[in-house]
């Protein structure tokens, strides 16, 4: 049976008695036990973690209350809980049509879901007769909400490999009971963060006459993927289409039609007369007047007034009311017109001109009171930790979006103290040293190590930084005994990765033997032991960060991810053309390490996905599959984007098989992008970054997601994509069984404009609403966050 209360499943995890706040104080009742999901939840994989009664029969209670103090550890003790449950008598069923040759099962076909009447453009619609308009597939369900203001409302973005963070208050409850108001999203917004100077929002009237014609739009937005095209239709008054009905009936449809987009939009419909209808910007400014196109007859305009003043944009966001047909108007979500859209919990500008650009992360012993993440400022990098004033409900999401609230720094010693407080704090503490070079992005994103209350990150300069007292104590950074810590001089470093007293870090490569190497860093002193050089001179390097493993116990593994590792090769699952650019001609290739290492080692293993021939992309993070998650001994599988063996720039899908915590072999899947030389694109010099892959279970079905940026060509979508695949129920292109291999094809995909950042998991139900979600942001200019359904991406 699946247990569907707090105490029932906290004590068949072994966790009665344990409290969140202090997982090791014996207390009568469980209380909430929380769950953090960000960028880090994959980077370090307990595979089979044991239960306290299992720690007691091994003598380990020690290790119990350190990893206790670990919600990563936490985390994966519930995925094998729920793997050693029996699965659920009947399974969500995947409806998803998009298209010709669709992958999904040929029954579901045949038989086509009712006519949805949730938000978004559900491809299951595409067949409705109540459905006039074509499918706007740049529009993501279960909802999109723009991330800030800025610049003619097009402020945020997402950016590749980087990931929101996701708190969920009580993962002991069922999903069902999700708490729409603490149960909260974090995302960076990738944007100079500005102060709203004083102005006027701009406004669009339009005077109807008659009843426009069906099936005339009218268009909410710049083109890219915050832009609506709305629908005249005679009989649907749902999703993209407004009912004409009436010169006053259809101003009120399209009223609430636009206002049903205002989340992904940033436009709202303020005002209407029995003739006209106004529409307002959500941000102040004047804004290009093309942002709202009329493509209706009978319909004179615009009028209004241009906007003044300077917007403001947030450099972090966060969402609450998330869940579709959980969170109700009665908790503060507006369901009355089928909105679906979450609301503001909180926007902050943490420093004019100042951008957050990498992954943020939580606390988690208080509940998820704080959050810490790096901001950039040209060469500056600042650490900040922020504590969000108390939960409110905000009426106003969207003018929060766009006018966030601008904050200023403490000192550490005052935030310390103002963390019991309900109102906002904050303390930006300035990296030590010189941080970064060329005013450039950095990449490293902040690891916590939670039970030590310590955090490290690494600069743009080629240094590990190390910070104490972050969520508990006194912040500082640590400027002796070793730290900062030299790593790679003047080299961008990856996110750094701690696992039991190591800090495991990459860096970019330069010429000669400086950096393209796996740094391991003894956290304590800062002694350093460098791999032998893995990459090819002036490339990416290890932009991505490490997994490491602890399987098999006691020994486990450190996996490197390269695009170009500048090696000849395995002939097999890369063949280099070396008459094509010399050293170029180059691998890209999952490394495997003994987390050890000595300096100057080569990795234990290489596994080839790939032919490389880039130095400016990046090889992002494979995902385990179930079976190695809950394996004692590090049996299971990898799955990650790849390229061709033999031509160059085929994006590929690849399978790397484990046995007992060793690489045995790779399995080539489909090729999921079209090759750029065939549509006249420049390979050598373009950026060819496939998203990192995302796991997931839901019942006793298996999932991996990752996006395209460009030219992908799976089932439902080509170009800049999101693909799912079903490990379990994998499909050809005629929609029949297949085993893995070159002949699968995405179980369905959505357009994502851009491509993604990193993908987070959500709650793992197969039966309550809003039960199961991924999160992400899109990469395209004006790009929003964004929630979707697990499986069939709903």
């Amino acid at each position: 049976m699946r247990y569907t209360n707090s105490l029932a499943l906290a004590c068949a995890m072994g966790l009665c008695g344990l409290s969140s706040a202090h997982a090791t104080d014996k207390q009568t009742d469980p209380g909430n036990i929380p769950a953090v999901t960000d960028w880090s939840s994959r980077s370090v994989v307990y595979s089979k973690p044991m239960t306290p009664d299992e720690f007691a029969a091994a003598g380990r209670n020690a290790d119990m209350g350190r990893l206790y103090n670990d919600p990563r550890y936490l985390a994966q003790l519930l995925r094998r809980i729920d793997a050693e449950m029996p699965a659920p008598a009947a399974p969500r069923t995947n409806t998803l049509q998009p298209g010709a040759g669709s992958a999904v099962a040929a029954t579901a076909k045949a038989t086509p879901a009712a006519c949805p009447t949730k938000r978004g453009p559900d491809p299951r619609s595409w067949h409705c007769t109540d459905t006039p308009q074509a499918p706007d597939s740049s529009v993501v369900r279960d909802w999109s909400n723009v991330l800030g203001g800025g610049t003619n409302g097009q402020g945020g973005r997402g950016m590749e490999g980087v990931y929101p963070a996701k708190y969920r208050f009580d993962i002991t409850q069922p999903v069902s009971a999700a708490n729409c108001p603490t149960d909260f999203i974090v995302y960076p917004t990738n944007a100079p963060g500005a102060t709203q100077v004083a102005g006027t929002n701009e406004t669009w009237v339009y005077t109807f006459s008659a009843v426009p014609n069906n099936l005339q739009t009218f268009t909410i937005g710049p083109a890219g993927p915050r832009q609506v095209v709305l629908t005249a239709s005679s009989t649907s008054n749902t999703q993209q289409n407004f009912r004409i009905n009436g010169v006053a009936n259809t101003i009120q449809n399209l009223r609430d039609a636009v206002n049903r987009w205002s989340g992904q939009t940033g436009y709202i419909a303020t005002a209407i007369t029995s003739s006209t209808i106004t529409i307002t910007a959500n941000t102040l400014g004047n804004i290009p007047d093309g942002h709202i196109s009329n493509g209706l007859s009978n319909v004179t305009g615009p009028g209004g007034v241009n906007g003044s003043g300077t917007a403001g944009q947030p450099t972090i966001i966060a969402f609450n009311q998330l869940y579709n047909g959980t969170c109700t108007t009665a908790t503060g979500r507006d369901a009355a017109d089928d909105a679906k859209a979450p609301n503001v919990m909180w926007s902050y500008n943490t420093g004019d001109g100042y951008v957050v650009e990498t992954s943020p992360v939580l606390s988690w012993h208080d509940n998820a009171k704080q959050v810490a993440f790096i901001q950039r400022n040209g060469n500056t990098l600042q650490l900040v930790l922020l504590k969000p004033a108390a939960l409110t409900t905000s009426a106003a999401r969207l003018a929060a979006a766009a006018n966030p609230t601008a904050i200023t720094s403490s000192s550490a010693t005052a935030y310390a103290a103002a963390r019991s407080g309900s109102a906002a704090a904050m303390t930006a503490i300035t990296l030590f040293g010189i941080t970064n070079t060329g005013s450039t992005p950095t990449y490293s994103s902040p690891f916590v190590d939670y039970a030590k209350d310590e955090l490290y990150v690494g600069d743009g300069n080629g240094q590990l930084h190390k910070f104490t007292g972050v969520f508990k104590g006194t912040p500082a950074e640590v400027t002796s005994g070793g730290f900062p810590a030299p790593v790679a001089s003047g080299m961008k470093l990856s996110a750094p990765v701690y696992y039991n007293g190591n800090v495991y870090i990459g860096s970019q490569s330069g010429a000669g033997d400086l950096g393209g190497k796996l740094h391991r860093i003894n956290s304590t002193n800062g002694t350093k032991y460098d791999s032998a050089k893995l990459a090819n001179v002036d490339s990416t390097g290890l932009r991505e960060s490490v997994i490491v493993t602890g399987t098999p116990a006691g020994s486990g593994s450190v996996f490197a991810f390269l695009f170009n590792d500048g090696t000849a090769g395995d002939t097999t699952n890369c063949a280099p053309d070396t008459t094509t650019g010399g050293d170029q001609s180059a691998c890209r290739v999952v490394a495997r390490f003994t987390p050890g290492f000595a300096a100057g080692a080569q990795p234990a293993q290489r596994a080839y996905v790939g032919r490389g021939n880039s130095r400016v992309s990046s090889l992002y993070a494979g995902a385990f599959d179930d079976a190695y998650y809950n394996s004692s001994n590090g049996t299971g599988a990898m799955y990650i984007v790849g390229g061709d063996p033999t031509t160059t720039f085929n994006p590929t899908l690849w399978k790397i098989l484990l046995t007992n915590g060793v690489m045995s072999s790779q399995v080539k899947g489909p090729v999921v992008g079209a090759n750029c030389n065939n549509v006249n694109n420049d390979c050598l010099t373009g950026v060819w970054n496939w998203s990192p892959v995302t796991y997931a279970k839901q019942g006793s079905n298996e999932y991996i997601y990752f996006s395209m940026p460009y030219l992908g060509n799976q089932t439902g979508c080509n170009g800049a994509c999101l693909y799912m695949y079903q490990l379990n129920n994998l499909r050809n292109g005629t929609g029949n069984t297949v085993s893995w291999g070159t002949t699968a094809t995405a179980n369905a995909a959505l357009a994502t404009p851009g491509g993604t950042g990193g993908i987070v998991l959500d709650n793992n139900s197969t039966t309550a609403p809003g039960a199961a979600q991924i999160y992400f942001t899109q990469q395209a200019a004006g790009g929003n966050a964004v929630q979707a359904s697990q499986s069939g991406l709903e």
